[in-house]
């Protein structure tokens, strides 16, 4: 684990991500010492209830891990894209001012042209 950069103030996405990776890799860790990826069938019938639910509890904390991990990448892309479209936005709104004084210049010039009333 890279430990050379700053640590991100907690409650930061990034402080919570940090703190998401270093618990999974403990679980693998922990998944690695049970053996379980190299047991065989007839090993994993021969564990205890409690061996088996500690298994079952390991696997579903990394598939919540891997949940909130997506959740937070889902998160991140969709606060850019929101961030890129405020941006068009910003830009639309500028030309349409920019059109709504050319077509007031353009009202003015075309009543300077029009013929009297009467």
């Amino acid at each position: 684990m890279d430990t050379s950069q700053t640590p991100a103030p907690d409650g930061e996405p990034q402080s919570a991500r940090a703190s998401a990776e270093m618990l999974n890799l403990f679980a693998e860790q922990a998944i690695g010492e049970i053996g379980y990826n190299d047991m065989t069938a007839a090993e994993m019938a021969d564990r205890t209830r409690g061996e088996r639910l500690a298994d079952a509890q390991l696997l579903m904390l990394q598939a919540i891990y891997h949940e909130l991990r997506h959740g937070h990448d889902q998160a991140a892309a969709q606060a850019e894209a929101l961030a890129d479209h405020s941006t068009a936005l910003d830009e639309h709104a500028d030309a349409l001012d920019k059109a709504s004084s050319r077509m007031l210049g353009h009202a003015d010039a075309l009543d300077r042209f029009r013929p009297p009333r009467g």
